[in-house]
């Protein structure tokens, strides 16, 4: 595992490498700490599942830069629009239905789930701001934790936990509970998981 802090210089391009040679990192966020590989490849997405020993049936969240890039993965309804801009980047986690051409970006192994409902965020985080500079695609991300314990949130932790993992990225995380997840089907809204945003 090599380990860099976000404050240097070389940390977004790094990561960046990292994401594109098909490796898994983990950096600091605006909720908790994530760990993340490139979206578009199958065999890195793989490894994402089998790092967490997830169940392959449950689809994994994915980060994109913004609203623009979400738009050609998701189909927006007027709800999720309106909530979208109100809400990102932000502590935020929209679950809408996929476009069918949504497997230009994303692998198909990401969303094995039988609605073609995923979920994604905008990060309001400067490390995944950079990041985002550097990477050109789309990041699928979770939580740092084995599938139903407790997620990590400090470095020590992940390396106790996670020593396989190719980088990890030292920030600072705000300590506040883990996304608001919220699914919208035909403008309807249903909270899966309360966070700090409150719709």
């Amino acid at each position: 595992m090599l380990v860099i802090n976000e404050n240097d210089s070389n940390a977004a391009t790094l990561a960046s490498e990292f994401l594109r040679d098909g490796k898994i990192i983990s950096f600091s966020t605006d909720t908790v700490y994530a760990l993340a590989s490139d979206a578009s490849n199958f065999k890195a997405v793989e490894a994402l599942y089998q790092i967490k020993n997830r169940d392959p049936k449950k689809p994994i969240a994915i980060f994109v830069k913004d609203l623009e890039a979400a738009k050609k993965i998701f189909f927006f309804e007027k709800k999720a629009e309106e909530i979208a801009k109100k809400f990102l980047p932000g502590a935020l986690t929209l679950v809408l239905q996929t476009r069918d051409e949504a497997f230009l970006y994303i692998a198909s192994n990401l969303n094995k789930n039988s609605d073609n409902f995923l979920g994604f965020r905008v990060v309001d985080n400067f490390f995944v701001k950079e990041l985002f500079k550097k990477f050109d695609g789309i990041l699928a991300v979770t939580s740092v934790n084995i599938s139903g314990a407790i997620a990590a949130t400090n470095p020590d932790e992940i390396k106790n936990i996670f020593p396989n993992i190719d980088l990890l990225i030292e920030g600072e995380i705000s300590h506040q509970p883990a996304s608001t997840v919220a699914k919208i089907i035909d403008n309807k809204i249903t909270i899966l998981r309360q966070g700090p945003v409150i719709l």
